[in-house]
């Protein structure tokens, strides 16, 4: 598989609900092919999660996982997730998104979810997801649904979000052009 980049923003693969998998889509490349690349993919733009279509793959597939402090750096590769269940209780916490560098948006989710998906063997798993874990596959599987985070909070509050995110980055440009 050859190295993906991520999509823009407007890109109708990030925007529109995707399809359920199945591995005829694959072509000549695995299962294990597409989550390896996505994996070094994620990593390479300091990620915590990463859906197929963010990189431009019509896969209803995400990979999350890999941060020493979130359950040990497990990751998990999720084929065709489904959510199962979720709590009433609601978190709201910052998150961001590799298709959205920069912008850091709090969002109310579920505290846990029950989740059920298909790993890279093919073998049907079904678990509870509490804290961090929660909210990544939460997230993830909004990209499934074509459903990107900006949508989720207020215009309000995406502007102010906006703002600070052309501050920081305007701060970190400066600051790499003085070391």
């Amino acid at each position: 598989m050859s190295k993906h980049f991520l999509v823009d923003p407007t890109a109708e693969i990030v925007n529109k609900k995707i399809p359920l998998f199945t591995d005829d889509l694959l072509g000549d490349d695995s299962r294990k092919d597409i989550s390896g690349a996505m994996e070094k993919e994620m990593v390479r733009y300091g990620g915590i999660g990463l859906s197929a279509n963010q990189i431009g793959l019509p896969f209803r597939m995400f990979i999350m996982g890999g941060h020493p402090l979130v359950e040990e750096g497990k990751v998990r590769q999720c084929w065709n997730p489904e959510i199962v269940e979720s709590s009433k209780e609601k978190v709201l916490m910052k998150e961001g998104c590799l298709t959205f560098p920069w912008l850091f948006l709090s969002i109310k989710r579920p505290s846990w979810v029950k989740v059920k998906y298909e790993n890279d063997d093919k073998e049907s798993v079904e678990e509870y997801l509490h804290g961090m874990s929660a909210r990544i596959f939460q997230h993830e599987y909004d990209h499934m649904e074509g459903i990107v985070f900006t949508s989720l909070v207020s215009k309000m509050k995406l502007d102010l979000a906006e703002k600070k995110r052309k501050k920081d980055i305007k701060n970190a440009t400066r600051n790499k052009s003085q070391s």
